[in-house]
C-alpha cells in the first residue's frame, strides 16, 4: 500500500470517484474543525464571529490541525484500512498542533489570543469529530462488506491441498520388529505431535507405550481417542507429570524403564514466549537436559529430541531455547544413542495459522496477515510423526531433518482459503495485515551455518553434519548462570531474552559425534 502520496487513500479507485473524495475528505475535514471551534465559543458563552475563523491565531490553529491530519498518515490510507495505532497517532498530532499554533500565535500577537476554555474545547471537540468521522466510514465499510459466511462451510483444508508433495511412505514393519520387546516412553503425548506419535506408535504394538503430559484433559481425550484393541492389555501407561520436576520423572523412569524416549512436549508460541522467557528456558531447554541425564541414570538405549526449524539462526527465545537444548544433546558423552529430528509448521495443529484463519472467516471476519512476504515449511502430523519414527532405525547423522519442499507464502495459503470460504469475494478485502509480532523471522531456514546435509536411507530424511560450538561442561557453566538469573526475583523478562539470545558462537571445539 503506498504511504508517500497525498491522495487521502483513494489511490486505489478510478480517477472520477478518487477526486470527489478528496474533495469530500477536504470539505469534511476543514468543515469538522471549523464547525468545533465555532461550537466550543458558543458553549463557552464567547461566541466568536464567523469572520474570525479566517484570521490568525483562529486560521493558523484550523491550518495547524489539518496539516497535522497529513503529517500523522490519515490521508495515506483507506479508512477502512485505520487502526487503532493510527487513530492515536493521528489524535496526538492534532493535540500538538494546536499546542504549537497556540504557542506561535502567542508570540506573534498575545492580544490576539483565543480564550484557554475555547481553545481547549475545540481541541477536544475537533479531534473526535475527525476521528469520530473516520471510525464510522470504516465502520460502513465493514457493515457494507462482510460477507456472510457460507453455509455449510468449506471442508477444512488439508496440507496436500498447499504442497506439492506425495505422503511419505516408511517400513511399517521393520520398526515394528524393533519396538516388539522396547518400552517406548513419549513426553507432551497429549499435544499435536504427541498425540499423533501415541497413535502411529500404537499400531506397531510395544512392549509398553507410556504417555507423560501435563494436562488433564489432553490425557483424557488421548486415552480415549486411542483404539484399545490395538494394544495388548496393560501396554499402555498414561502419566499426568511434569517434565520439568526431576523427581516425578525419576520415579516415571524407575517404574516403567523405558528403552526409548521420545521427547516433543514443549512450548511453542513465539509471541508468548518472548514474554515468558524464563518458562520458555525451563520447559524447553531444562527439561530436555533433564530428561537427558534421566537417560543416562537408567541406561536408556535411544533419546530422540524433537526440535524446530526456529532453532536455526533463533530471532526468538523459543528457537533460542531450542537451540542450546539441541547443543546439549548433541555435547552429550554417553552411551545413549542420541538424535534430534528438526522440522517446521505442523499444519492444522492447534495454535497454527490454519484453524485460526479459518474460524475468522467462519465468522465473516478478515484473515490477519502479520506481513505479504512471510512465508513457512509445512508437515502434516502424520507425516512428521512417521518420519519422527523413521529416524529411530537411523544412526548415520546427529540431526535429522525432512524434505519439505518450498516454504509457503502465508499471504498465498490465506488467499487460497478466502477462495475457498468467499469465492465471489475479492481476496484483499478478507486480508488485513497487522504486522510482525515479536520473535517473528520473515522466513525460516532448515540448517545453519557451517550445517551441510545429506542423503539418507530414506528418500524423505535427509541428515545434518556439523561441528559443535560447545563442550559439555562449557554448556553445563553458561545454562546455570542462564538458571541463576531465572531464579532472580528482580530479573526482567528483556534481561533474560537478552541473557538467552545472546548466546555466543564459539569456534568448533567438540567434534560432531560422540
Amino acid at each position: 500500500m503506498p504511504t508517500d502520496r497525498l491522495d487521502f487513500g483513494l489511490h486505489r479507485l478510478p480517477d472520477l470517484p478518487r477526486r470527489a473524495g478528496i474533495v469530500v475528505w477536504l470539505f469534511l475535514d476543514t468543515t469538522l474543525v471549523a464547525l468545533s471551534l465555532w461550537g466550543a465559543a458558543i458553549l463557552m458563552s464567547q461566541p466568536v464571529p464567523g469572520v474570525t475563523l479566517l484570521q490568525s491565531p483562529a486560521a493558523v490553529t484550523l491550518g495547524a490541525m489539518l496539516l497535522s491530519l497529513w503529517a500523522t498518515g490519515a490521508y495515506q490510507v483507506l479508512a477502512r484500512d485505520i487502526h487503532l495505532h493510527r487513530f492515536i497517532r493521528m489524535g496526538g498530532g492534532m493535540v500538538g498542533a494546536v499546542l504549537v499554533a497556540t504557542a506561535l500565535a502567542y508570540f506573534w500577537d498575545p492580544t490576539q489570543m483565543l480564550p484557554r476554555g475555547v481553545l481547549a474545547l475545540h481541541t477536544l471537540m475537533a479531534t473526535g469529530g475527525v476521528l469520530g468521522s473516520r471510525a464510522l466510514a470504516r465502520l460502513a465499510w465493514e457493515h457494507r462488506h462482510t460477507p456472510a459466511p457460507p453455509t455449510p462451510h468449506p471442508a477444512p483444508m488439508t496440507l496436500y491441498d498447499v504442497v506439492d508433495r506425495e505422503p511419505p511412505v516408511i517400513n511399517t514393519q521393520e520398526l515394528r520388529n524393533a519396538l516388539a520387546d522396547r518400552t517406548v516412553l513419549v513426553t507432551g503425548a497429549g499435544g499435536s505431535i504427541g498425540s499423533e506419535l501415541m497413535a502411529q506408535l500404537a499400531h506397531l504394538h510395544p512392549f509398553r507405550l507410556v504417555g507423560v503430559d501435563m494436562s488433564e484433559y489432553n490425557l483424557y481425550r488421548l486415552r480415549h481417542t486411542l483404539d484399545a484393541p490395538t494394544l495388548p492389555e496393560n501396554a499402555l501407561d498414561l502419566r499426568l507429570a511434569d517434565v520439568r520436576t526431576p523427581e516425578t520423572m525419576h520415579r516415571i523412569f524407575r517404574q516403567t524403564t523405558p528403552d526409548v524416549v521420545i521427547h516433543t512436549a514443549a512450548y511453542k508460541h513465539v509471541p508468548m514466549m518472548e514474554r515468558h522467557p524464563a518458562e520458555a528456558f525451563g520447559n524447553n531447554t531444562q527439561a530436555t537436559m533433564q530428561l537427558l541425564r534421566l537417560c543416562e541414570e537408567h541406561q536408556t538405549g535411544q533419546f530422540l529430541f524433537v526440535s524446530t526449524d526456529k532453532a536455526v539462526q533463533p530471532t526468538s527465545v523459543l528457537g533460542a531455547t531450542k537451540r542450546l537444548a539441541e547443543w546439549y544433546v548433541r555435547a552429550a558423552q554417553s552411551p545413549v544413542s542420541r538424535s534430534i529430528v528438526r522440522f517446521g509448521n505442523v499444519f492444522g495443529s492447534r495454535g497454527s495459522v490454519v484453524p485460526r484463519f479459518e474460524r475468522c472467516l467462519a465468522a465473516g471476519k478478515p484473515i490477519p496477515v502479520t506481513h505479504p512476504d512471510m512465508e513457512r515449511y509445512f508437515m502434516s502430523a502424520t507425516e512428521a510423526c512417521s518420519l519422527i519414527m523413521h529416524t529411530l532405525l537411523l544412526d548415520s547423522h546427529p540431526v535429522y531433518l525432512f524434505r519439505m519442499g518450498e516454504p509457503v507464502r502465508i499471504q498465498d495459503l490465506a488467499e487460497q482459503l478466502v477462495r475457498r470460504w468467499y469465492p465471489n469475494q475479492p481476496t484483499d478485502a478478507m486480508i488485513e495485515h497487522t504486522g510482525r509480532r515479536p520473535g517473528e523471522k520473515m522466513t525460516e531456514a532448515l540448517a545453519m551455518p557451517g550445517e551441510a546435509t545429506s542423503d539418507t536411507a530414506h528418500p524423505s530424511i535427509l541428515g545434518v553434519e556439523g561441528a559443535m560450538p560447545y563442550s559439555r561442561a562449557e554448556l553445563d557453566m553458561h545454562i546455570q548462570h542462564v538458571e541463576e538469573q531465572c531464579r532472580h526475583p528482580d530479573a526482567s523478562a528483556s534481561q533474560l531474552r537478552r541473557l538467552i539470545m545472546n548466546t555466543p558462537s564459539a569456534p568448533p571445539s567438540v567434534p560432531t559425534r560422540s
